[in-house]
């Protein structure tokens, strides 16, 4: 049983704990720019910037560093470097200088998820792997469900400063759970010789080789990126589409928004009752098709509909989110070989973390050019075209995937060895 697992349990909690901490301070960042410096929308927009280009620059680096040192203290280095980093954004004079120290906060973070990624492929069985990615799922959801709120709430009654304070300490909590589990690496199977570190160029190629000659690895990694960039060009917009559908009612966003994270809460927890995913097709291209509907739903949806009308959709988008989570994390596990784990997933990480720059912006010109409502519409089609797409060619993309991932792992072997 995987809860039997202690080691495993021991990284879940840590995981948790930084994951609400990661969430926790997101709202006191944007109060402390936003409404304590009185920022321009042009220094506003550098925030997610801030946070998603270390992603690009650094996470083949970390992928490959995850696959050779030890990934405990790799985490456990990170964290702390994390919650120094936090706790350095109280001195910083100038939004400048907070903004430097947000994206050097967020480079620390890209190492922690391919060391955390690989460390659980080691030690938990193949048959228990879907177990725990909807476990790790359902973290991930509770704390964009429960982080926001929390920190907005003592960000509003305290000081925003006070949510750095606790995200910090978040982080030293989470390494005190690492630390009982420091030396679990000692105990795992040591690679053979022809399984030695590479050097780190020769490592990064043989991580490209993998994936370029997996198809189910490249062609998934393709689906993410153009299904997330179309996911993007309305996601950053819900505030708009919801002030000119309902601008008296401005609690519906946050009602809403609240109702995704439960349904794709509820998705991830039925998930985990599974012992495996038969069909990448039914789960990745079903998740991209709910989230679709729900996007153009929202698009034509009228006030006099009556506004809690808003909650179905808003439940099709948390069901979709859901499984495309679980089904993207499990895919990456279950696919990728073991050895080269940690490179596999900074690639993919480095590739579609682009799309967290380009399609909010570009999203925010579609919705100026067509207006919050006809955009979401369109957008939301899009997202339902792709999703019919993918269940329509799973046999293609997904098909063959167990041979895929056995020929990728050899021919990389054998030239390793050659």
């Amino acid at each position: 049983m995987l809860k039997e697992n202690r080691t495993f349990r021991m990284l879940f909690f840590s995981y948790g704990l930084s994951t609400l901490g990661d969430w926790f301070d997101f709202i006191a960042v944007s109060i402390l720019l936003g409404f304590v410096w009185k920022v321009d929308p042009m220094t506003m927009a550098l925030l997610p910037i801030a946070y998603a280009a270390p992603g690009i620059l650094l996470s083949q680096f970390a992928g490959v560093l995850a696959d050779r040192v030890n990934k405990v203290r790799m985490i456990i280095s990170m964290n702390t470097l994390q919650a120094i980093l936090t706790l350095l954004l109280l001195a910083m004079p100038t939004p400048f200088w907070f903004l430097v120290v947000v994206a050097l906060r967020s480079a620390a973070s890209v190492f922690n998820d391919p060391a955390q990624q690989t460390l659980t492929r080691q030690i938990v069985p193949e048959h228990q792997l879907l177990k725990a990615s909807a476990l790790n799922g359902a973290v991930l959801q509770l704390g964009k469900l429960i982080g926001p709120l929390l920190g907005g709430l003592v960000a509003a009654v305290f000081a925003p400063a006070l949510c750095l304070v606790i995200n910090a300490s978040c982080f030293l909590l989470s390494n005190g759970f690492l630390f009982a589990i420091r030396k679990v690496e000692n105990h795992l199977p040591r690679p053979s010789a022809e399984e030695q570190p590479l050097p780190y160029r020769q490592a990064w190629q043989e991580g490209w080789r993998i994936f370029l000659r997996s198809r189910v690895l490249l062609f998934s990694t393709i689906f993410v990126i153009v299904t997330s960039m179309a996911i993007q060009l309305a996601d950053a917009q819900f505030p708009v589409i919801f002030r000119e559908k309902l601008p008296e009612h401005p609690e519906m966003l946050g009602y809403t928004i609240s109702v995704i994270g439960l349904g794709a809460l509820a998705t991830v927890t039925w998930l985990h009752r599974l012992q495996e995913i038969r069909s990448y097709g039914w789960v990745l291209g079903g998740g991209v098709l709910l989230i679709g509907i729900g996007f153009s739903w929202i698009g034509v949806f009228q006030p006099s509909d009556g506004m809690y009308w808003l909650l179905v959709p808003a439940i099709l988008t948390g069901v979709g989110t859901g499984l495309t989570s679980v089904g993207g994390n499990y895919l990456i596990q279950k696919e990728s070989p073991p050895h080269a784990l940690g490179r596999v997933r900074g690639i993919m990480q480095s590739l579609t973390s682009a799309t967290f720059i380009i399609a909010p912006l570009l999203g925010g010109v579609i919705m100026t050019i067509l207006g919050p409502s006809t955009a979401f519409l369109w957008v939301g089609l899009l997202i339902v075209v792709i999703g019919v797409g993918a269940i329509l060619l799973q046999r293609w993309i997904w098909g063959k995937r167990t041979k895929d991932v056995a020929v990728a792992t050899a021919t990389a072997g054998s030239e390793r060895v050659g």
